[in-house]
């Protein structure tokens, strides 16, 4: 036998290689005799096309007084729905409230697009709070409307105007989250000023139109404390589950007593204004600003738009509010700009911080959200 570099193994008189393959004489003696060839790789990336997704940089934290300001701006941008609906020449209620609502779905659903995501995937992954949440506000949206066909529309600002009380008593026995001494005077004072403002002009009231204002205040301060609580995803799943859910309701009612759900385009113009720019966009802000502002203090700066309703009506549509209602606006929005400025002082350590499992990109005006980092499970 002539010379080489890598003598045969040694087989058994039936053609088999010995050692046996698995025996530790094998693996000890072949694997030290035999010359492997270097295999080549290629590496992974050179086989498949470079991902053409931007790398996940996390967004600069806000702090409490600036999501504490971004509440009160969407409290302003909200007090513009009274004069829209007063603007409306010839729709009813639940058809100016159908068509509102479908607006406010639509301009959610093309928010949750501009991150690149699916909205009815959206509507699953967000779990059964955040969807509660959308039916809630959807709820909101109809004991609003018959509200007022009950009793006056002071009387259900005044009523809505309470909901910080609600907000702070769910978020301490569902969140565990103490109510600071700075929010229960703002709470007082705002209260005194709303009071004000809206005393002996209350009129006239039903048994069932004091109970809808009641629920309707008991829902916005539940509203907040389920918005709070639920995982940090989407927050334009509720606007676009309440409004779905409020336009259907609402073009059913309409389309029973025999109205319809055509109405002018003047009409049609009014509602997409209230529904889409000023809900569709400024809601899902409102929703995120829940992580970082406790559901009392959100509450208590939306009467903003209590206090700046009347003023957008007395500028447009040269109705005067009484002195009574310049008095208490201005005492309640001097509540408002105390407990914002307080803030700023609060430790932001102290918030919860839900920015590791999902962050916010603003677009504009438009807050796009994507992912970032692994999603928690629960719903």
């Amino acid at each position: 036998m002539g010379w080489c570099e890598t003598p045969p193994a040694p087989t058994t008189p039936g053609g088999g290689r010995w050692p046996p393959s698995g025996s530790a004489e094998r693996s000890s003696t072949y694997s030290s005799t035999r010359t492997r060839r270097p295999r080549r790789y290629r590496h992974r990336a050179s086989r498949r096309p470079k991902s053409r997704r931007r790398p996940e940089v996390a967004p600069p934290k806000l702090s409490r007084l600036q999501w504490s300001l971004a509440v009160l701006v969407c409290g302003l941008a909200f007090s513009f729905g009274p004069l829209t609906f007063r603007a409306v020449r010839e729709a009813d209620e639940w058809q100016y409230l159908s068509h509102r609502s479908f607006a406010a779905a639509l301009v959610s659903a093309a928010v949750i697009m501009t991150a690149g995501r699916n909205p009815f995937r959206a509507v699953v992954a967000a779990g059964r709070r955040q969807v509660l949440a959308g039916l809630l506000l959807a709820a909101m949206f109809s004991l609003f409307v018959v509200a007022l066909s009950r009793v006056s529309a002071a009387f259900v600002l005044l009523m809505q105007s309470t909901s910080p009380f609600y907000a702070a008593v769910l978020g301490r026995v569902f969140l565990k989250e103490p109510v600071s001494r700075d929010t229960l005077v703002a709470i007082a004072v705002a209260t005194v000023g709303v009071v004000v403002m809206v005393g002996g002009n209350v009129g006239d009231s039903d048994l069932v139109g004091i109970v809808l204002s009641v629920a309707l205040s008991v829902a916005l301060g539940a509203y907040s404390v389920l918005v709070r609580s639920s995982p940090a995803r989407d927050p334009g799943v509720p606007t676009l589950v309440g409004g779905t859910t409020a336009g259907v309701v609402a073009g059913l009612v309409a389309l029973g007593t025999g109205a319809g759900v055509a109405v002018p385009a003047f009409d049609l113009l009014m509602a997409f204004v209230a529904g889409g720019l000023l809900i569709g966009l400024f809601t899902p802000i409102w929703n995120y600003a829940h992580r970082f502002v406790p559901p009392a203090d959100v509450s208590l700066l939306l009467i903003s738009e209590v206090v700046a309703a009347p003023v957008w009506v007395w500028v447009f549509r040269d109705e005067r509010p009484t002195n009574e209602t310049l008095l208490g606006g201005a005492i309640a929005l001097a509540a408002v700009m105390w407990l914002t400025t307080r803030a700023a002082r609060s430790n932001d350590h102290d918030l919860p911080d839900q920015m590791g499992r999902e962050r916010g990109l603003h677009v504009g005006a438009v807050p796009g959200f994507r992912r970032y980092g692994r999603l928690g499970l629960d719903d």
